[in-house]
């Protein structure tokens, strides 16, 4: 009796494991499809702000290279266009502020 005993719960187990890899196995499947379908998405959403990065980037280069700078600004504005000389760019407002200053006393005398 004890090996038809013996014999039944190993029959128990084994059938106990199937039962639970087959309910497991589909579940796992759908998780694993859930996430490639998130990541599909989201290649396809990288991809696409990759392709507007390399437009913008383009763009940017195009629209500020000096030339075509100085065509649109010739081209828009009435008055000539002329460059800055280093004397008239600042690099903080305290430098600004002491030039103005400078100059009002040069002025002045």
């Amino acid at each position: 009796m004890s090996k038809m005993l013996m014999f039944n719960r190993k029959k128990i187990i084994i059938c106990s494991i199937y039962i639970s890899f087959f309910i497991a196995i589909p579940i796992i499947k759908n998780k694993t499809r859930l996430i490639e379908k998130k990541t599909h998405i989201h290649k396809s959403q990288i991809s696409f702000l990759e392709k507007n990065l390399l437009e913008a980037n383009l763009e940017f280069q195009y629209l500020t290279s000096p030339q075509i700078l100085t065509k649109k600004v010739n081209e828009n504005i009435d008055t000539e266009y002329n460059n800055l000389t280093k004397s008239q760019i600042y690099l903080t407002f305290e430098d600004y502020v002491s030039k103005k200053i400078n100059k009002a006393l040069v002025y002045d005398k």
